[in-house]
């Protein structure tokens, strides 16, 4: 069994007490032993229940418990047969909380969020053959899970990236009530949509907004920058054009962005095939105030919902089309060699609704390309989305080694995934003009503090000023730089050839993967026309 798993099975150990009404019987370990033959009995649960589950329809519907943090299978263990075997044990032990004596279980905002905690839960419990359930006796105590006012801080960072999947935002009235049932169906739902989504945007007070799920055409964009301009009394926010003007019922990907805090930098770029709504598309941004760059890639990959052939769902634990998010995510890897060229800077990030967790294929694929996880870094065991009950990463943030220097923290604003459904938009009985639950997807919010490297080894090798080795070995790759890179040869200290590429672009950076290479010396050559610059490289 994986480490992490058996260690996680560990922490959701807790003590049942069963009442002396029915017996004396006391109970070690949830895991072990709750059991069928409780059905019927009077119980009470000594350690904190957790709510996990954000699907009830309204303020008396369905709760499910769990003994400690819910995660996705696929968050924390590899997919396959470690994510089978903890989805089974989630499965088993979450608890439904029944309520037949109708006790309200909301607070003053109306809500019971995801994270809330309840000790000393008392009612009879009951099994139905596949799950348990309670009905408690005496009101549950919850200790709520509170929303936050503000978004989270994320260190001393001169510039604020927001990643954010704002759920089929369609400004377009031609659009709605479409046969996709894609975003809102009339004028008042999307104004109580937009009030909320704005809300949002501006609570996240971001330099650049990384957006998914924005009407195709122009409406949708025009209408977040003139609502944002609005609410903050400015003209500073602008999108960047993308050339696209045809509305229709799907969405895409979009950049916004404060143009007194940053200025695009060279022209928009789109990469991969096929629908708007999963296309990656990269730009520029410079720093007003000092000149520095960095390149934001958006990307979000293919749903879990469905497919077939080879996207067929595995049953490993990572759902339907994994075989598009793999390929798709190949293609950012592919293609940062061609970034840092066509922008001449290393600095990538890769942002986005990944429709992935942590643990999962396309992630790896991320990895393995030598992108760092700055979630993993900076909020490794915190969240973005719930679903069924479970909890994980869909929304990702990585970056090339050199941008991961410069990042002072990255974190998710939980305004959403731990809101009941009935706060969305479309239930009128519910709604507040608040940023809370405007979509499914929490933001995720990326600090930067460009030109000062925050922590690692910057320079590996620098010789003659010509050719310099950027960033850290235990990242999994380096990127060159030198004038007009068109090939890269990497030579071991025994003298053989253990790697050779052509740039795909000629410029003037090139990622080297190094995750393959054995401990040892290497000498790195790079053809600049007809010279060759040679580099010297230790993989510790």
């Amino acid at each position: 069994m994986n480490k992490t798993f058996s260690r996680f099975l560990c922490f959701t150990i807790g003590l049942l007490v069963v009442s002396p009404l029915y017996s004396q019987v006391k109970i070690q370990s949830i895991l072990d032993d709750l059991t069928p033959s409780l059905n019927g009995k009077l119980v009470v649960f000594t350690i904190p229940l957790t709510v996990c589950q954000t699907y009830y329809k309204s303020q008396s519907g369905t709760i499910l418990l769990y003994p400690g943090t819910c995660y996705t299978p696929t968050e924390i263990v590899l997919p396959g047969a470690d994510a089978k075997s903890m989805a089974t044990w989630l499965a088993s032990y979450q608890i439904t909380l029944k309520n037949s004596r109708n006790f309200s279980y909301i607070n003053s905002d109306r809500t019971l969020r995801t994270g809330s905690t309840v000790t000393g839960l008392q009612g009879i419990l009951s099994y139905d053959g596949s799950q348990y359930a309670i009905d408690p006796t005496v009101k549950p105590q919850f200790v709520d899970n509170e929303r936050t006012l503000t978004a989270p801080a994320v260190g001393n960072s001169t510039l604020r990236v927001a990643s954010f999947n704002v759920e089929f935002y369609i400004a377009s009235s031609s659009m709605w009530s479409n046969s996709q049932n894609n975003g809102a169906r009339n004028q008042a739902e999307f104004t109580r949509q937009r009030t909320k989504t704005l809300a949002a945007l501006k609570g996240l007070n971001a330099d650049v907004y990384a957006l998914c799920e924005v009407g195709q055409g122009n409406t949708s964009m025009t209408d977040i920058v003139n609502g944002l301009n609005a609410l903050t009394g400015t003209s500073d926010y602008a999108y960047v054009a993308d050339g696209d003007y045809t509305e229709t019922v799907f969405t895409k990907n979009v950049f916004i962005y404060n143009k007194k805090k940053v200025t695009p930098y060279g022209d928009y770029y789109a990469f991969g095939a096929g629908n708007l709504h999963y296309r990656q598309i990269a730009q520029a941004f410079q720093q007003n105030s000092n000149g520095e760059r960095f390149i934001v890639t958006i990307n979000h990959l293919k749903s879990k919902g469905s497919g077939y052939g080879n996207n067929a769902d595995k049953g490993d634990g990572q759902g339907a089309s994994n075989y598009d998010r793999i390929a798709q995510a190949r293609l950012v890897i592919q293609n940062l060699n061609l970034l840092t060229t066509k922008y001449n800077d290393p600095d990538v990030l890769v942002v986005g609704d990944m429709n992935s967790y942590t643990m999962e294929d396309p992630m790896k694929v991320y990895e393995n390309g030598g992108l760092v996880n700055q979630l993993g870094r900076f909020s490794k065991e915190d969240y973005s989305y719930v679903y069924m009950g479970n909890m994980g990463y869909l929304d990702h943030s990585w970056a090339t080694s050199s941008l991961s220097k410069q990042v002072t923290g990255a974190r998710p604003w939980h305004i959403n995934a731990d809101e009941p459904a009935y706060f969305k938009y479309t239930n009128t009985t519910y709604y507040s003009p608040t940023p809370y639950r405007c979509s499914d997807h929490d933001p995720i919010i990326t600090g930067l503090a460009l030109g000062n490297r925050t922590s690692g080894i910057d320079d590996v090798q620098h010789e003659a000023n010509q050719l310099q080795i950027l960033g850290n070995p235990s990242d999994g790759y380096l990127t060159l730089k030198a004038d007009k890179i068109d090939k890269v040869e990497v030579v071991s200290g025994s003298g053989m050839l253990i790697y050779s590429q052509l740039n795909p672009v000629i410029g003037s950076y090139f990622v080297l993967p190094i995750t393959a290479f054995s401990k040892g010396f290497y000498l790195v050559r790079v053809f600049n026309g007809k010279q060759v610059l040679v580099g010297k490289l230790l993989v510790p």
